[in-house]
């Protein structure tokens, strides 16, 4: 594969062309900000993994400006900096290089949290801030021409700094809307000095920190640029433009290109959704090689390892970078290379592991691997004496409680009342834009033959039977259902579930109104729409608050969008009141009117399947309950429940 064979960024050569991208890490932090043990071992588990190129996330060049950045990592302090050696030189034990990525700051998408009472932000110009617009307290101000010029001077320090502690190179941060690209883009910078005027003078930032840093560092030490070809953002920058920068960049004498897309307005492009498709801007990089010489490095949702294989054998690009497919699977590299696709858990682009347990101040981590960030702390550890497990359920909590008591020495038994195995993971994979889900679903089903589990399909499990059957301990984990739908079922398919129809019941007539503004109502409403149906969507829900529980703004920004370019007509604070041979009947507030449509699809809540654990009571110490079967919650929840249950098993006592 043309994926693992070596190349060079500069001087720097790397043993194969995959690079992790740079992910925030903060909540792997020791308190003052250091890169202590965990911070390491976090890394480290993607060098074993076979990584090529690995990027921190960003580090702060200056402190100045930016007030709350003096908690974090500082480039200035030994003691940090000794750090990074012990980074560098365990990335290099593994034959991994080792890249930091460098940002001058947040600018006007700098978290209001996070701003010190009374401190003004900073930007490019006077710009409002992301986050909260309206608030005069956070307008940001213009940096003067004084602090611009001394910012851009900090990156040759802080690259000699680097260099100092062994990094192979840097990459600088200059994309999403972040304060570099604040100065580059003319939405955000209105300057009347050097940096600011032409989009000649809104790269002098750029030039200054790059000649800082050949300067400091050596001419030698390889800079790599990220930044967006595009913002897709009325007034931003586009793709004309996006290609200019290209060679002006070439011209400074940066040694590669990491070329992504999007901003904070359109955040679905640099953090990609589910529902982008895999390798969506790989596109971008292959315009980017039509214009520079230098290589160019791709990014988004690229973890499929033949999507990724194809942007590099085509030559559309000369390195693929990763982030979150290697939070989900540390060993991709080295998976890949050993012809082991099937064993890959590949990322399901949900965003709540990583960047919003991240956010929240926890330590970066993945919805389907519980292990990611918490390599120290959350180990199997093997049993003392053996022990037995009958886990009751075989959908995504069941399988991870069976995997997990495998790997600690459990005798596990596993009973599924179907035929298959995944739970509701089957209707949810049913469109063609969950493929993360079919992918998530079919590894599921290989992986639970592979463990030395005993399995019994079309087992509906009494409480008597799972009694009599004397494990040491037992794990209920049989999901949920979906509540019945509010109207008789009717004839020929005109009164569906949405469950039914994802299961792959069609509707009657092409005229299908469903009735559900939650996700899974929307998800199927845009499956019906792409099957060319004409589609009615009614909530109960104000319009702003529909698939308002799906838990991350990037995913729900796209599916409103999907369902808008779908031309699905949705129908806020909306309920339908009564099915009738030619129609529905819907209310709208005190008012009835009739929608011609040919069947009803009912969206509605899922409800636990918690019969089993009734019967059981709460006499019993061994039997516990986890995933949906307690209260129906995202893949990330009945992961983790079965993880951490299985995993400290012994100690736990139950709720009585």
């Amino acid at each position: 594969m043309k994926l693992l064979e070596p190349s060079r960024i500069g001087t720097m050569e790397v043993k194969n062309r995959v690079v992790m991208a740079a992910m925030g890490a903060h909540g792997l932090h020791e308190p003052d900000g250091d890169w202590g043990d965990r911070f390491l071992a976090y890394y480290g588990a993607r060098a074993a993994g076979g990584v090529g190129l690995i990027t921190t996330e960003t580090t702060f060049v200056s402190q100045a400006l930016e007030p709350f950045t003096k908690g974090l990592f500082s480039i200035a302090s030994d003691k940090h900096l000794a750090s990074m050696r012990r980074l560098a030189d365990l990335l290099h034990s593994h034959d991994s290089r080792l890249s930091i990525q460098l940002t001058a700051g947040f600018g006007r998408v700098i978290p209001p949290p996070v701003v010190p009472e009374g401190v003004r932000p900073v930007s490019a110009s006077v710009n409002n801030n992301y986050f909260l617009p309206d608030d005069p307290e956070l307008v940001a101000r213009a940096i003067t021409t004084e602090e611009a010029e001394a910012l851009a001077r900090s990156f040759g320090y802080a690259a000699m700094r680097c260099r100092e502690a062994g990094a192979d190179c840097v990459e600088l941060h200059g994309h999403e809307g972040y304060l570099f690209d604040q100065f580059m883009t003319a939405l955000w910078n209105r300057r009347t000095d050097r940096y600011g005027g032409s989009r000649e003078n809104r790269l002098n930032f750029a030039r200054e920190a790059v000649a800082a840093i050949r300067r400091e560092a050596g001419a030698d030490f390889p800079i790599i640029y990220r930044y967006g070809l595009t913002h897709y953002l009325e007034g931003g920058r586009d793709v004309e433009e996006g290609l200019w920068i290209a060679q002006e960049l070439e011209k400074m004498g940066v040694s590669a290109l990491h070329v992504d897309a999007g901003c904070y307005e359109t955040s679905w492009w640099p953090h990609a959704p589910q529902y982008q498709p895999p390798g969506c801007m790989v596109e971008m990089a292959e315009k980017v090689k039509g214009v520079s010489s230098l290589p160019v490095i791709t990014v988004g949702r690229l973890h499929y390892p033949e999507v990724a294989e194809k942007a590099v054998a085509e030559g559309k690009a000369d390195f693929i970078a990763i982030g979150r497919g290697l939070l989900a699977e540390p060993e991709w590299v080295n998976k890949v290379q050993r012809g082991k696709r099937d064993e890959i858990v590949f990322c399901v682009s949900c965003h709540e592991g990583c960047l919003w347990q991240m956010i929240a101040g926890q330590p970066t981590s993945c919805a389907l691997n519980p292990s990611c960030g918490h390599e120290i702390e959350w180990p199997l550890v093997p049993l003392k004496k053996k022990r037995s497990l009958l886990v009751v359920g075989a959908g995504p909590a069941g399988i991870e409680a069976a995997r997990a008591g495998t790997a600690r020495g459990f005798d596990v038994t596993l009973w599924e009342a179907s035929d298959r195995f995944g739970g509701n993971l089957r209707p949810a994979s049913r469109p063609d834009f969950k493929r993360d889900i079919q992918e998530y679903l079919h590894y599921l089903e290989r992986l639970v033959r592979r463990l030395p589990v005993q399995i019994q399909l079309g087992k509906s499990a009494t409480a008597g039977e799972v009694l009599s059957f004397g494990a040491d301990y037992v794990i209920l984990a049989t999901g949920a259902k979906m509540e019945s739908a509010p109207f008789a079922a009717g004839e020929n398919n005109k009164i569906l579930t949405a469950v039914q129809v994802l299961n792959g019941t069609e509707p009657q007539g092409k005229r299908v109104l469903v009735m559900g503004g939650g996700v899974i109502g929307c998800e199927t409403a845009l499956y019906l729409a792409g099957q060319g149906r004409q589609v009615t969507l009614t909530t109960r829900r104000d319009a702003d608050q529909l698939s308002a529980e799906l838990f991350d703004h990037n995913n729900r920004f796209m599916l409103l969008n999907l369902i808008k370019a779908a031309a699905i007509d949705v129908l806020p604070q909306t309920m339908p009141a009564r099915v009738e041979n030619d129609g529905v009947v819907v209310s709208q507030g005190s008012v009835e009117k009739k929608i011609g449509v040919d069947s009803l699809v009912f969206a509605g809540p899922l409800i636990a399947e918690n019969s089993l654990s009734k019967s059981l009571g709460k006499g019993s110490d061994n039997i516990f309950s986890i995933g949906d079967c307690v209260e129906p919650d995202r893949i990330m929840g009945a992961v983790w429940g079965a993880f951490n249950l299985v995993r400290e098993i012994e100690n736990m006592q139950r709720e009585p």
